[in-house]
């Protein structure tokens, strides 16, 4: 992954990434515990810049970031942080969460995010598994990704972040998954994992949703669904 990312210099992409990639160096053992008694392989973990945010000497210079976690991030110090980062490695966001006491989340995305696929655990060896013809199984939350140990060596578990899969993250898939290869969708089994998955009618307008595997299989992408 890299600092400037692929449009041009950025001052917030610049601050956000340098921090993210400090906090990912200074991961203390609890926090480095915590994650691998979640399930995040520790290979993984590390190359994806999992960390936890120390506020940076200089203030961030996006209003909108200062106005939800303080001008340095300093409303999340300690909490862990999690990169989402493009097929072409650039950063596109962060989540971050607590580890210790009451589970809270919150996520940060730039800009490029609303068009470009932001995958959690999308990583330069996971983009080639998917390059060399591996299955992807979709996940919701970071966490999720401890699917990885489950299956196949060559397949790619990435989290979408909710039950849902937007479209840049379905372009993503149409133009890099072999033809071969598939799509496992494994969605929490609570009320709204299962409406993404089977489908369900909007109580607004009447009209039928599919779920998340019938629209894969519209824009030619195999799908498997519990």
């Amino acid at each position: 992954q890299c600092l400037p990312g692929h449009w041009g210099v950025d001052p917030v992409r610049e601050w956000l990434a340098q921090a993210i990639l400090e906090s990912a160096f200074d991961l203390p053992d609890e926090a480095r515990g915590y994650i691998l008694g979640r399930g995040l392989p520790r290979a993984l973990a590390e190359e994806m810049r999992v960390g936890v945010w120390r506020p940076p000497s200089e203030a961030s210079p996006d209003p909108v970031f200062n106005k939800r976690n303080g001008e340095r991030g300093h409303y999340r110090e300690d909490w862990l942080t999690i990169p989402m980062w493009s097929p072409r490695g650039a950063l596109l966001g962060v989540e971050f969460r607590t580890w210790e006491g009451e589970k809270e989340v919150r996520d940060y995305r730039l800009p490029e995010a609303k068009w470009v696929p932001a995958y959690m655990g999308l990583t330069p060896s996971a983009l080639q598994r998917i390059w060399d013809g591996g299955d992807v199984w979709l996940v919701e939350g970071v966490f999720d990704i401890s699917l990885q140990h489950a299956v196949p060596k060559t397949d790619v578990v990435l989290a979408c972040g909710t039950a849902r899969v937007s479209r840049s993250q379905m372009d993503f898939l149409a133009r890099f998954l072999a033809p071969e290869a598939r799509v496992h969708v494994i969605f929490d089994m609570d009320e709204t994992g299962r409406r993404q998955i089977k489908g369900f009618t909007d109580e607004a307008t009447g009209k039928w949703i599919p779920g998340v595997p019938a629209r894969l299989e519209r824009v030619g992408i195999r799908s498997l669904a519990p």
